[in-house]
């Protein structure tokens, strides 16, 4: 054989052998996990390729997630407004009439009633009129749960005013309430009391309870000239008489 065919010869073999070994060492784990990296990436690529249209689907999932989430955030807000709007007081107990006209047959008084609220000194209102009785509008309604309040004038400059014999009450004598439609409450006279006109009990006049109160106030003692008032308040304190005790 020639140079050159023995040449041939050997590179034959040696690419033989280079085969016969490759194949050998296919079993070897190194080899082995290889394959197994390039067939999972060609699985993924192959889900890949198989998830693009769920991919669509899943951002079609999220915008509609997204809206829900949008509509209950909005639902939140509006119930937060709703919750923050001006809410009307509930109250379980008894509301009490508007009073309208007040009759105490004791001392022969028969009166309307108008609304009268607080003046610019801090005091209750009074009415002008000397025959009229004013009602604290700003506290409880005669009939509901605390301190209803009226007052009246003593005297004013032509004489004897609506509340003159106020004092002539006695415990257990009877003031009657009514309102514009005929309703009347019954209340039972249960203390009387005379205060400096600077010093008297507010808490007690006005404050709070749970009793159906009326208080009737006027005016009582001499008049003091520099302040321009009596000296003294009469509080006439009542408390209804609910049906069973009429």
């Amino acid at each position: 054989m020639h140079f050159k065919d023995k040449l041939l010869v050997l590179i034959g073999l040696t690419l033989i052998l280079t085969v016969v070994a490759c194949s050998q060492d296919s079993d070897n784990p190194q080899y082995s996990q290889i394959g197994e990296e390039v067939n999972e990436s060609e699985e993924n690529v192959e889900a890949v390729e198989e998830s693009e249209p769920a991919t669509e689907e899943s951002e079609s999932d999220s915008e509609n997630t997204t809206s829900l989430e949008d509509e209950d955030v909005t639902q939140e807000e509006s119930s937060v407004v709703k919750a923050s709007e001006p809410v009307q007081p509930v109250s379980s107990g008894p509301k009490g009439i508007d009073p309208s006209v007040i009759s105490i047959p004791t001392i022969d008084v028969r009166a309307e009633i108008e609304d009268v609220g607080i003046l610019e000194n801090g005091q209750m209102g009074v009415p002008d009129d000397g025959d009229t009785v004013g009602w604290y509008h700003r506290g409880p309604k005669p009939g509901a749960s605390g301190n209803a309040v009226m007052a009246g004038h003593v005297d004013d400059r032509s004489g004897p005013a609506i509340f003159y014999e106020l004092d002539q009450l006695d415990l257990g004598d009877r003031i009657y309430i009514e309102d514009e439609n005929g309703n009347e409450l019954e209340f039972e006279v249960t203390r009387m009391e005379v205060y400096p006109y600077d010093d008297a009990p507010m808490d007690l006049i006005f404050g709070a309870t749970a009793t159906q109160r009326l208080n009737l106030i006027t005016c009582t003692g001499e008049f003091d000239s520099n302040a321009g008032t009596h000296r003294e308040r009469l509080v006439v304190f009542t408390e209804l008489v609910h049906e069973d005790e009429a």
